[in-house]
C-alpha cells in the first residue's frame, strides 16, 4: 500500500480545489448572467445570441479570467510578492496582462472567423442588426483583464492572512499542548543532570567504561532535548550529530554479537541549512522501536541528504515479525509530527509512506529555499 500523508494534506488539497471550483463557477455566472436571455437579441460587438457566438466568446472570457486570476492569486503573490520578490512580481504580473489580453484578442478574432461574422472595421452583416460596436468591444479587454487583475490581488492577500492567522492558531494550540505535556513529565534539569554526573562518578570509580561512555551520550541527547532544541530553527549538522548520538544510545541496547543492522549515511554540506528542532527523530525512534527485535535482529537504514536548496529524507525498516502489533501502534510520535510538517513547512515538503507487508518506508522532502 502507498499513500501521500497526511490526513490534514488531503483535506487541505480537497478544500483548496473546492476553492478553485467556486471561483470558476462563481466568474461563469458573472460572465453568463448578462447576456443570457434567449428570448430577446444580445449584442457585444459582432457577437450575439443569434447563432450562439456570444456564448462562444464569453467562455474564452471566463477561461481568460479564470487563468489569470488563479495565477496572480496562488502563485505569483505567493511566490515572488510575499517573498519580496517585488521586481519580478511586477514584471511577471505586467507579462501575464499583456499575454492574456493578446490572447483573448486572438481567440475572439478565431471566433469571428468560425462564425463568418465581419473582421473589418467596416464590414457589417444581417446578424449584427446594424450594431457594429466592435471597437468598443476590443477597448474594454485590457481593462476588464485589468479588472480581474485587482481582484486576484486582493483575494490573494486575504487568503494568505487569513492562512497565516489559522496557522498561528493551529501553532499556539500545538505550543499549548507541548507545553502541558511537558510540564507533566518534567523533571529538573538541574536534578536530573547532576545525578548523571553522580553516576558517572560511580561508573568512573568502578572502572566501568561502556556504561560511562553510555551516561555520557544520554546526557548529550538530554542537554539537546531540553536546551538546545528550545528554538524555532536549529543548524541541520546539530540536528543530523543528535540524531547520531541517539542511534549510538539505540546500539547501546544490544549485546555486540547481535545481527544489528542500523545504517545512517549523511550526504550534502548540512551546515549551510537551519531546520526546525526534532522534525526528523520521530521517524528513526518509530523505526527503530518497530524495526528491530530484542536479539537484534532486522534492519534501520537511514539516508540524509541536502541537494540544490533541497532536504531528501529517507527511512527504511523491517517490521522485525511484530506486524499485527505495527499496525495496531504506528507510532505516537509520527502524527504529531505530521502536523508540525503541516504547520511550519506548509506546500514547502512532501511526505509519502510505503507500507508493505514487511517493510515500511518513509520519505520527506523539504524545500529550504521556499522556507
Amino acid at each position: 500500500m502507498v499513500y501521500v500523508a497526511n490526513d490534514p494534506f488531503k483535506q487541505q488539497k480537497f478544500y483548496e480545489l473546492l476553492e478553485k471550483g467556486c471561483i470558476i463557477l462563481l466568474f461563469s455566472l458573472v460572465y453568463f448572467a448578462v447576456i443570457y436571455h434567449p428570448e430577446d437579441p444580445v449584442f457585444i460587438g459582432q457577437f450575439n445570441n443569434k447563432d450562439g457566438s456570444i456564448y462562444v466568446t464569453r467562455a474564452v472570457d471566463v477561461l481568460v479570467s479564470v487563468v489569470l486570476f488563479f495565477t496572480v492569486a496562488f502563485r505569483l503573490i505567493p511566490r515572488q510578492l510575499l517573498k519580496s520578490r517585488y521586481l519580478v512580481f511586477i514584471s511577471c504580473s505586467m507579462i501575464m496582462l499583456g499575454v492574456v489580453s493578446a490572447a483573448e484578442y486572438g481567440l475572439d478574432r478565431l471566433t469571428l472567423h468560425f462564425f463568418n461574422l465581419p473582421v473589418g472595421s467596416n464590414e457589417i452583416s444581417d446578424k449584427m442588426m446594424n450594431f457594429p460596436r466592435r471597437d468598443l468591444y476590443y477597448s474594454t479587454i485590457i481593462p476588464g483583464n485589468s479588472m480581474v487583475y485587482v481582484l486576484a490581488f486582493l483575494y490573494g492577500l486575504s487568503r494568505d492572512w487569513i492562512t497565516k492567522a489559522r496557522r498561528e492558531s493551529e501553532l499556539q494550540k500545538q505550543n499549548m499542548r507541548a507545553s502541558i505535556d511537558f510540564l507533566r513529565s518534567q523533571i529538573n534539569p538541574h536534578f536530573f543532570f547532576n545525578a548523571l554526573n553522580n553516576i558517572y562518578a560511580i561508573t568512573r570509580r568502578n572502572k566501568d567504561q561502556e556504561a560511562g561512555d553510555a551516561i555520557m551520550k544520554l546526557s548529550a541527547v538530554m542537554r539537546y532535548m531540553i536546551y538546545d532544541s528550545d528554538v524555532d530553527l536549529i543548524g541541520l549538522d546539530k540536528e543530523v550529530e543528535h540524531i547520531k548520538q541517539y542511534i549510538d544510545l539505540v546500539r547501546l541496547k544490544f549485546d555486540k554479537n547481535d545481527p544489528l543492522d542500523i545504517q545512517f549515511s549523511v550526504k550534502g554540506k548540512t551546515g549551510n541549512y537551519q531546520i526546525a528542532p526534532l522534525i526528523l527523530l520521530p521517524f528513526i525512534e518509530n523505526s527503530c522501536k518497530h524495526g528491530l527485535t530484542a536479539t537484534g535482529s532486522g534492519f534501520v537504514h537511514i539516508e540524509l541528504s541536502v541537494e540544490d536548496g533541497n532536504l531528501l529524507f529517507a527511512v527504511e525498516n523491517s517490521k522485525a515479525g511484530i506486524q499485527d502489533l505495527y499496525r495496531k501502534h504506528p507510532g505516537i510520535g509520527l502524527e504529531n509530527v505530521k502536523s508540525r510538517l503541516e504547520l511550519l513547512y506548509p506546500e514547502m515538503h512532501l511526505l509519502s509512506i510505503e507500507d508493505s507487508e514487511n517493510n515500511y518506508k518513509i520519505q520527506l522532502k523539504i524545500n529550504f529555499k521556499e522556507s
